[in-house]
C-alpha cells in the first residue's frame, strides 16, 4: 500500500481527524483537571473549614453557657460539661490548624487561636472566683475571629465555584465547537478525498467513452491517487495498443484486399485469355497461363489459410496434442513442403536438427513451414537457409538462420506483431504478415519462447525453445 495512494490519503485523512480530536481531548482534560482541583478545594477545605467553624461557635457558646450555670448552681456537672465542651473547642482548633494553607486565613486562625486562649484564661478566673470578684469573660472576640475566618472560606468557595461554573461554560462551548467544526472538518476530508478519487475516474470513464466511439485520445492522465493514475497508465497502454492494432487491421485490410485482388485479377485476366482461345495455337503461353492461375491460387490459398490459422488461434479452438516427437523429421518434412520455393531460387534448405521434444507434431510443422518460408522469402538466390538445434537445460533451442538482407535493429520487436511485413522482403514472395504471429503463438502453447537475432546484410537467426522430453 503506498502512501500516495487510496490508503494514504484515507490515512491523512484520518489521521487530521485524529489529531483534531487529540487537542479538543487534550483542551477538555486540562480543563477538567482544573475544575476537579477547585471542587476539590472546596469539597476537602472550604467546606470543612465552614462546618468546624460552625461547629465551633456553638461549642463556644456552650462553654459559656455551662460556665455560667455552673457559677450559679456550683453543681460539678455543669463544670464538667463546661470542660467537655472546652475540650471539644480545642479538638475543632486543632482541626481547622490542619486545613488553613493560605495567608488571609492563616492570619485569621492565628486572630482566633489568641481571642480563645484569653477567652478560656478569663474562663478560668471567673470559674476559681465564683463569679464574686472577676468580671464575665466575654467571647466576642472569638465569635468576631471565627465570622472572620467562616467569611474568609466562603467567599473562597463561591470564588471556586464561579470559577467552577465558568470552566463547565467553557467545556461546554468547546464541546460545541468541536462537533461543529468536526462535522464540517469531517465533510470537507470526505469531499476532498471523494473528488481526489472520483474526478480521476470521471476523466478515465470519459476517455473510456471516445474510445468506444473509435476515437483515441492523445493524452490520458488522470491524476489522483496512484492506484487510479496506474489504471490510467495501463488503460493508456491498452489504447495504444489498440490504436496500433486500429492501423495495423487497416493495413491489414489494404494488404490482404491487394493479396487477393492481385492474384484474382491475374486468374480472371489468364482464364479470360484461355476461354477465347489468345494463345490456341500457342501451347507454351497457354501452359504460362495456366502455370500464373495456379500459382495465383496457391497464393491465395495460403493468405486465406493464415487468417484462418491465426483467428482459430486467438479464439482458443486449436487443439494440442503433445507428445515425444522426432524435430529433425518434423523439420526435414517442412523442408520438402517449401522445397519449391527453394528450388525455384536455387536456395539450399540443409538441416542438423537430431533431437526428440515434447511438441505437437502438425502445430510444430507449421512454425517450421513459416519460418523456412519467411527464410526463403528474405534470401537473394544462391544462398543458404540451415536448422539447427542445441540441448539448453532442460530445454531444446531450434534455430532457423539464413543469409539474407537481414531486418533492421528497429524492426526486431515488431516481426511477431501480426500484420507486419518485412521492408525486405523478395517482391516475389509476398505474405499477409501473419506467419511470424501464427509461430509465437504456437510456441507460447508449447511453453516455450520465439525470437530472432540479425542485423542488416548479417542474415537472419530465428531461434525457439521447446521443452525435453
Amino acid at each position: 500500500m503506498r502512501i500516495n495512494g487510496v490508503f494514504g490519503r484515507l490515512l491523512a485523512a484520518n489521521l487530521a481527524v485524529l489529531i483534531f480530536l487529540s487537542v479538543f481531548m487534550s483542551y477538555i482534560i486540562h480543563k477538567s483537571r482544573h475544575l476537579n482541583t477547585l471542587l476539590e478545594q472546596v469539597n476537602s477545605v472550604e467546606l470543612p473549614v465552614i462546618e468546624r467553624v460552625d461547629r465551633l461557635s456553638g461549642a463556644v457558646q456552650k462553654q459559656a453557657e455551662f460556665r455560667e450555670k455552673y457559677v450559679i448552681s456550683g453543681d460539678v456537672d455543669f463544670l464538667e460539661r463546661h470542660r467537655d465542651y472546652r475540650s471539644e473547642a480545642l479538638s475543632l482548633i486543632s482541626a481547622l490548624d490542619g486545613l488553613i494553607s493560605d495567608i488571609d486565613k492563616d492570619r485569621a486562625f492565628q486572630e482566633l487561636e489568641s481571642a480563645y486562649s484569653a477567652f478560656n484564661a478569663e474562663n478560668e478566673r471567673y470559674i476559681a472566683a465564683r463569679g464574686r470578684t472577676a468580671e464575665v469573660p466575654s467571647y466576642a472576640g472569638v465569635s468576631q475571629s471565627l465570622t472572620k475566618l467562616r467569611g474568609l472560606a466562603a467567599g473562597k468557595r463561591k470564588e471556586s465555584l464561579e470559577l467552577s461554573g465558568v470552566l463547565a461554560g467553557q467545556m461546554r462551548t468547546a464541546s460545541l465547537v468541536f462537533v461543529l467544526s468536526g462535522g464540517v472538518l469531517v465533510v470537507l476530508l470526505a469531499f476532498v478525498n471523494t473528488k481526489s478519487i472520483v474526478s480521476p475516474i470521471r476523466k478515465l470513464r470519459d476517455s473510456t467513452h471516445q474510445v468506444a466511439k473509435g476515437v483515441y485520445p492523445e493524452n490520458i492522465d488522470s491524476g489522483g491517487p496512484v492506484e487510479i493514475s496506474g489504471l490510467a497508465d495501463d488503460f493508456r497502454v491498452m489504447v495504444e495498443r489498440l490504436r496500433e492494432s486500429d492501423e495495423l487491421r487497416t493495413e491489414f485490410i489494404g494488404n490482404v484486399s491487394h493479396e487477393l485482388r492481385t492474384p484474382l485479377t491475374s486468374i480472371r485476366e489468364a482464364s479470360t485469355m484461355l476461354r477465347e482461345d489468345y494463345f490456341k495455337a500457342d501451347r507454351d503461353s497457354s501452359e504460362k497461363l495456366l502455370d500464373i492461375i495456379s500459382t495465383e491460387s496457391d497464393r491465395m490459398i495460403n493468405s486465406v489459410n493464415n487468417i484462418l490459422e491465426i483467428t482459430r488461434l486467438d479464439i482458443a479452438q486449436a487443439v494440442y496434442e503433445f507428445e515425444d516427437a522426432d524435430i529433425g523429421r518434423i523439420a526435414e518434412a517442412a523442408i520438402q513442403n517449401t522445397a519449391p520455393i527453394a528450388a525455384r531460387r536455387n536456395i539450399s534448405v540443409i538441416s542438423a536438427i537430431d533431437a526428440s521434444a515434447k511438441a505437437d507434431r502438425e502445430k510444430l510443422a507449421v512454425v517450421f513451414v513459416n519460418l523456412i518460408g519467411n527464410a526463403l522469402k528474405y534470401s537473394g538466390e544462391a544462398t543458404t537457409v540451415r536448422l539447427s538445434a542445441e540441448r539448453i537445460g532442460d530445454r531444446l533451442r531450434v534455430c532457423v538462420a539464413d543469409e539474407g538482407a537481414g531486418i533492421a535493429q528497429e524492426e526486431l520487436g515488431l516481426i511477431f506483431e501480426r500484420y507486419r511485413l518485412g521492408s525486405n522482403r523478395s517482391f516475389e514472395y509476398k505474405g499477409s504478415g501473419l506467419g511470424l504471429a501464427i509461430c509465437r503463438k504456437i510456441i507460447e502453447k508449447h511453453g516455450g519462447r520465439i525470437w530472432a537475432e540479425s542485423g542488416q546484410g548479417q542474415g537472419s537467426r530465428f531461434y525457439f525453445t521447446l521443452p525435453l522430453c
